[in-house]
């Protein structure tokens, strides 16, 4: 085993595990019933499970591993926007965005060759979401906000999607042409953002109550109820 191949399965054990972190955050969480608490942590748990046991399956299920981890990849993020992002409209077009993309994938899976990676699909599910981590963003900053940005748990959800898209987002779509020995570069991103989850799950707070009442606007999307 050479240099490049040792650097290579310690970055891809250290991605592996980072996973765990996410729902290990829910020890030092004090809302641990919020949906995107729950959704992150369930995040956490499936994808590790998913890169454990990923070369447990014949080379011939490849193609089907990859849609798969697409698809939940861009479901959950896109549900992280979902109960952050009120504009109703938008939240319609988020909808459409999603079927036609789920719709692709059919496609993709069916025509495509297998490949080292769905680069198509992978480059479509990061436009995708950086045109909703855009909304987000322009939602927040028009909004009043009393605390910094830093301090809300939703921010570091958004960061870290954005820095493992952004980063690996010319990885991905060249990863058929480019040498394998490049490619765990992309795991470096892909634990900050992990790190990241893992921040954000800790900073949720249980929502603030005034006379008995759940203060709707600390929970993503109560207040749209």
């Amino acid at each position: 085993m050479d240099k490049i191949q040792i650097i290579e399965k310690l970055f891809s054990y250290i991605l592996e595990y980072s996973y765990l972190l996410i729902p290990l955050g829910l020890i030092f969480s004090k809302s641990k019933q919020n949906r995107l608490v729950i959704s992150l942590v369930v995040y956490g748990i499936a994808f590790f499970l998913i890169l454990h046991y990923y070369y447990d399956f014949p080379k011939s299920y490849r193609k089907l591993q990859q849609t798969i981890f697409t698809f939940l990849e861009y479901s959950f993020f896109t549900y992280a926007f979902w109960l952050n992002i009120k504009h109703a409209k938008f939240r319609k077009v988020m909808l459409v965005f999603s079927f036609l993309f789920v719709c692709f994938q059919i496609f993709y899976f069916v025509s495509a060759d297998t490949q080292r990676v769905d680069s198509i699909p992978v480059g479509i599910e990061t436009i995708l979401i950086l045109i909703y981590a855009f909304v987000y963003f322009q939602q927040y900053f028009n909004e009043n906000r009393t605390t910094y940005i830093h301090n809300d748990p939703n921010f570091w959800i958004v960061v870290g999607i954005l820095i493992y898209l952004g980063s690996s987002f010319f990885f991905n779509i060249l990863a058929n042409q480019i040498s394998k020995d490049y490619w765990h570069f992309t795991f470096v991103p892909d634990i900050i953002k992990n790190v990241l989850f893992f921040v954000s799950v800790v900073k949720y707070k249980a929502p603030m109550k005034a006379n008995g009442k759940i203060d709707a606007s600390k929970v993503p999307y109560l207040d749209m109820i």
